[in-house]
């Protein structure tokens, strides 16, 4: 994917203690940025995942898609892990 950034969602520092982000949408972009995303969406269940980051000098936020998706890993048997090891019982 070219682009991380989410098009047509714009973010900004909530105005009282209680409000962390108030996100605004502009309707056609953000349903192009939708149908952009949709084979994304497809391979997660349907879900897109979507983080709210701050720029570095920390004065702007903006919403980035989080396509992060963890390493699977093998299942290794006990033989495999410690194959010198004796099974028999010591008693």
């Amino acid at each position: 994917m070219d682009s991380k950034l989410i098009n047509g969602l714009y973010c900004k520092k909530g105005n009282v203690e209680w409000k962390n982000v108030s996100i605004g949408l502009n309707v056609e972009t953000f349903a192009k940025e939708l149908i952009r995303l949709k084979d994304v969406a497809a391979k997660n269940r349907g879900y897109l995942n979507i983080d709210i980051c701050t720029s570095k000098d920390g004065q702007k936020l903006y919403a980035i898609l989080n396509d992060f998706k963890p390493i699977a890993k093998e299942q290794v048997s006990a033989t495999e892990h410690s194959p010198d090891r004796d099974d028999s019982l010591p008693f």
